[in-house]
């Protein structure tokens, strides 16, 4: 039986400004993170000013009120945090994905050992992110 696997790169990069942050903070709480590393996070963006300089004229400040702040190193996580929610509500009802089978008992590359019906298990990759960039992955 020949299966195709079949994946789709997609860049994040611009999502950095769009993430909702009421609704982050939402998906940090179903995610079970800690209180207090919510309330932290809260409080890194709420409230947030910025002041845009254009030739040395300097208009009036603005709130931003959605997005993460790019640069930082926390950015990634929260944009990853948020994008999981996204795909597992996506995959409710159905979970496509690429089946991976493994071991834990150290001979990870001996085939034959693969193949055999004890101590292999098999979990299945339907997304990989990391950063900005992430990867969508299916099987027929």
């Amino acid at each position: 039986m020949c299966t195709h696997m079949y994946t789709t790169f997609v860049d994040l990069s611009k999502q950095f400004d769009t993430v909702n942050r009421s609704g982050l903070y939402k998906i940090m709480q179903k995610f079970e993170l800690p209180e207090h590393f919510t309330r932290t996070v809260c409080q890194l963006y709420d409230g947030m000013i910025v002041l845009v300089t254009d030739d040395g004229m300097v208009p009036e400040a603005f709130a931003v009120t959605n997005g993460v702040k790019q640069g930082c190193v926390l950015s990634p996580t929260l944009l990853s945090l948020m994008f999981s929610a996204m795909l597992t509500d996506a995959y409710r009802d159905g979970r496509p994905g690429i089946p991976i089978n493994y071991r834990t008992d150290g001979h990870l590359f001996k085939i034959r050992l693969m193949q055999a019906p004890t101590r292999v298990f098999t979990t299945t990759v339907h997304d990989m992110l990391f950063a900005d960039n992430c990867t969508l992955n299916t099987t027929t």
